[in-house]
């Protein structure tokens, strides 16, 4: 769990204030009869969200130990001791030394593997068989420095803590629970969840940097930034 995963809310606390808020709470302990929808609500609003928002809070990075004479390695945080989805991989560089690191290329060709036998610092870098696999082969050893975006966390234990900002994910469930028991102010939560998510999703948006191509492909000097005033095209 990172700094910011911290701050969210814990699966029981919502979980709690969900009860509440349905009028379950009313009911004392037979309240905990719907503990298993209650908890089954706010899992899939924890899911929906995170699809939404692919927080950058949950980008890490981790490295990888590289073996001369090795060139399969599985996609694993050893240091966090969690997989790593290659889908969700940003960027792979080769730390070279303390002050060279270089980036590893995407791509191995079977031109390339044909070079077995050649032993010298990798180039690039691909998924194989469910594994990374470097080239050419190491020929010493190396760290390789892994920047991804991590899957959800787990939120299954009562103690689990939102990936996302826990109130999005209170009011998706709250409006998915009072639609599923027919509640007349379901309507007004999904509105209230759309209009959060929609000023979240802004809110990611502020001052990002995109790069505009001329016509002729070439030029990458202009870069579209969006700002609380609009967009604007900035040197």
């Amino acid at each position: 769990m990172n700094g910011l995963e911290s701050r969210h809310r814990t699966l029981g606390e919502l979980m709690t204030e969900l009860r509440s808020r349905l009028g379950f709470i009313v009911q004392g302990a037979a309240a905990k009869n719907n503990d298993l929808v209650i908890k089954s609500f706010l899992q899939e609003a924890h899911e929906y969200v995170f699809g939404e928002l692919e927080p950058p809070d949950m980008r890490k990075k981790t490295t990888i130990k590289v073996k001369p004479g090795s060139i399969f390695y599985d996609w694993h945080n050893d240091q966090e001791d969690e997989l790593i989805d290659p889908t969700r991989v940003m960027s792979v560089w080769l730390i070279v030394s303390p002050t060279l690191r270089e980036p590893l290329r995407q791509g191995i060709t079977e031109q390339d593997r044909s070079f077995s036998t050649m032993r010298q610092r990798p180039q690039k870098y691909d998924t194989l068989n469910g594994q990374m696999e470097v080239w050419p082969t190491p020929e010493r050893e190396y760290d390789v420095l892994i920047e991804y975006i991590a899957e959800r966390a787990r939120f299954d234990r009562t103690s689990d803590r939102c990936s996302v900002p826990d109130r999005l994910v209170f009011l998706y469930a709250l409006a998915t629970a009072k639609a599923h028991y027919r509640h007349p102010d379901a309507q007004a939560s999904a509105t209230t969840f759309t209009n959060m998510l929609n000023k979240v999703k802004n809110r990611q948006k502020e001052n990002r940097r995109y790069f505009f191509k001329g016509e002729s492909g070439e030029s990458r000097s202009l870069q579209v930034a969006k700002s609380a005033d609009g967009y604007t095209l900035r040197r």
